[in-house]
């Protein structure tokens, strides 16, 4: 365990946008529980508003917090603090006089090996005071780390589900999703996978949802959060053949103790804002209304794989996997901005009304990107995520 500062920290805020994301991947069908909800800033339990399609990056009220891509000059990834107010980047350790460039240092976090308590250096959610991450645990379960918000003391707050690294060596991280007191997660290296939830701090897991048992495989994947309501999407398969898969988006109601089919068919990425459902099709930029049931088709262009980020103004779009330009409608569908990059994202993360996260690749190797949307329309631009 350690012990170190706190920091207390702020952000300026320009341009207004609320984030809504989603990138590509695959469904399930069958249900066990389910149903909607999101936040925009803070919840009661002090749940952030920010939108990540991968939780690479943390929110707090402070800051954000990320891992160090790994490099020559990293091995070992640290954790990294951006303060809000000031922008500036430094790693989670406080100790006085510390170099940051050893073990000894508090932002430096065990690696994975079998037989010991390491972190994946992937995975972050800050909830209720604390920052979350997830690992393998000295007895073999992926568990779910505590880490104190200034980065002075960790511990294993819950152990998931037993893994098979002993016996193979391989990692697979969950998927996973803190919300109003439970971790939702999904054991990944199953083939049927199904949506649990289990008490944060430990407690017997429940499972929510669970694919047809007659299906040749299934999958659970991208859980969300939105206004008390828990979203995922799932997809089952009883061929090889992916147009036959069975399912789509679904919302879990914990009051209610289940689950509904919210949109079938929807197994790309998604963001949900107001009772509606935003995303990317083959037939344009779409919002599905969640009460009504009918879909309205607000930008007639083939839009089948973008992230997409809902704001109070604008909604967000970037394709990763086309061209690396990021570009915003208003919410009658017109295009009103346009951001090239000469760093193209090998992911988008996502974030909030006043930052975006990403991940790109240059001659120098890979490296965590940031666009500050405070700053003027023209000088928009990506930039190296790094210690300053």
């Amino acid at each position: 365990m350690r012990e170190k500062e706190e920091k207390k920290i702020h952000f300026t805020s320009g341009i207004k946008l609320l984030c809504v994301l989603a990138a590509g991947a695959f469904l399930l069908s069958a249900c066990g529980k389910t149903e909607e909800k999101d936040t925009a800033i803070a919840m009661e339990s002090h749940e952030i508003g920010s939108d990540f399609e991968y939780q690479d990056i943390a929110e707090s009220e402070n800051g954000y917090y990320f891992w160090e891509c790994r490099c020559d000059d990293h091995i070992d990834p640290r954790l990294m603090f951006m303060d809000k107010e000031s922008g500036r980047v430094v790693p989670l350790c406080n100790k006085p006089d510390c170099m940051h460039d050893g073990k000894d240092c508090n932002a430096y976090f065990p690696e994975m090996h079998s037989g010991q308590n390491g972190v994946d250096k992937h995975y972050l959610q800050y909830y209720d005071g604390n920052l979350y991450a997830v690992g393998l645990s000295s007895d073999n379960y992926a568990a779910l780390f505590c880490i104190k918000e200034d980065g002075s003391e960790w511990e294993i707050n819950a152990k998931l589900y037993r893994t098979d690294y002993m016996a193979t060596g391989h990692w697979k991280s969950p998927e996973i999703l803190i919300h109003d007191g439970y971790v939702y997660m999904v054991d990944v290296k199953q083939e049927m996978m199904k949506l649990e939830r289990i008490p944060v701090g430990g407690g017997t897991a429940e499972v929510l949802f669970e694919g047809d048992s007659d299906a040749s495989e299934s999958m659970v994947y991208r859980i969300k959060q939105y206004e008390g309501f828990v979203f995922f999407q799932a997809y089952s398969l009883n061929d090889e053949n992916f147009e036959h898969a069975a399912g789509g988006l679904y919302r879990y109601d914990a009051p209610g103790n289940r689950c509904n089919q919210i949109k079938e068919g929807l197994f790309g990425p998604y963001s949900v804002q107001n009772g509606f459902v935003y995303y990317g099709s083959e037939e344009g930029l779409c919002r599905y209304s969640i009460q009504e049931g009918t879909t309205e088709i607000l930008a007639d262009r083939p839009m089948t794989v973008p992230n997409i980020i809902l704001t109070k103004e604008s909604i967000i779009l970037y394709d990763q996997m086309g061209d690396g330009d990021l570009t915003a409608f208003d919410y009658e569908g017109i295009e009103i901005l346009n951001v090239s990059s000469e760093k193209k994202l090998l992911q988008f993360f996502g974030g909030n009304a006043d930052m975006l996260f990403g991940e790109g690749m240059d001659d120098k190797g890979r490296s965590l990107l940031f666009l500050d949307l405070n700053r003027p329309v023209e000088e928009l631009q990506w930039e190296e995520l790094r210690e300053n």
